[in-house]
C-alpha cells in the first residue's frame, strides 16, 4: 500500500496541541513506508529497514504495532538533485523526510463520507553529501520518531 506521494508541503498537519490531540486514545499503530527515492536506495537504505527501525523505536516506548489497524505512521523519503549529465551532479543532494500519523476521518457536514487524511506529522530537509546518505536519513527519521512518541506520550501518558 503505497502513500501516494505524502504531498508534505500541502500538507496542514504538523505537531501542534490540536494535531496532537487526535493522537489521544490510540490503542495501536501499524508503519507505512514508501519506497525511498532511487538515489537514497542506492546508499543501502531500504523501506522494508526503515520499517523495522521505525515499528522497533515504537515498541521500546510502549506503542503497540498491529499491522491490521487503519491508522498508520507514514514515512515519505524524497530528494532533488541535479540531472546527472552536469558537472554539479556529485555534489549535494537534498532529501526531505516526511513522517505522518494517518487516521479515517469522517466528515462533520456528511458523517457518510469517510476519508483519510494525515492528522499530525512533521518533516525534515537536509542537504547531504551522496555518501552520508544513509546516516542522515538515520538521524531524520530517529529524530521524527521520537517526536511522534513525544506527542503521542503527551496525550496517552503511560498508566
Amino acid at each position: 500500500m503505497a502513500l501516494m506521494a505524502f504531498g508534505a508541503a500541502l500538507c496542514a498537519a504538523s505537531d501542534s496541541t490540536m494535531d496532537r490531540s487526535t493522537l489521544k486514545g490510540l490503542k495501536a499503530v501499524k508503519v507505512i513506508v514508501d519506497t525511498p527515492a532511487p538515489e537514497v536506495e542506492r546508499e543501502g537504505v531500504s523501506s522494508e529497514g526503515l520499517r523495522i527501525t521505525v515499528e522497533n523505536k515504537l515498541r521500546d516506548a510502549g506503542i503497540t504495532i498491529d499491522h491490521d489497524v487503519n491508522e498508520f505512521l507514514g514515512l515519505n523519503i524524497s530528494s532533488a538533485r541535479p540531472p546527472r549529465k552536469t558537472l554539479i551532479s556529485k555534489g549535494p543532494v537534498s532529501l526531505v523526510i516526511n513522517l505522518g500519523f494517518y487516521q479515517i476521518v469522517l466528515l462533520n457536514r456528511d458523517k457518510t463520507t469517510k476519508t483519510i487524511t494525515e492528522t499530525w506529522g512533521d518533516q525534515r530537509v537536509a542537504p547531504t553529501a551522496p555518501k552520508a546518505i544513509d546516516r542522515t536519513v538515520s538521524d531524520a527519521v530517529d529524530d521524527l520518531v521520537n517526536e511522534f512518541i513525544t506527542a503521542y506520550r503527551s496525550v496517552n501518558p503511560k498508566q
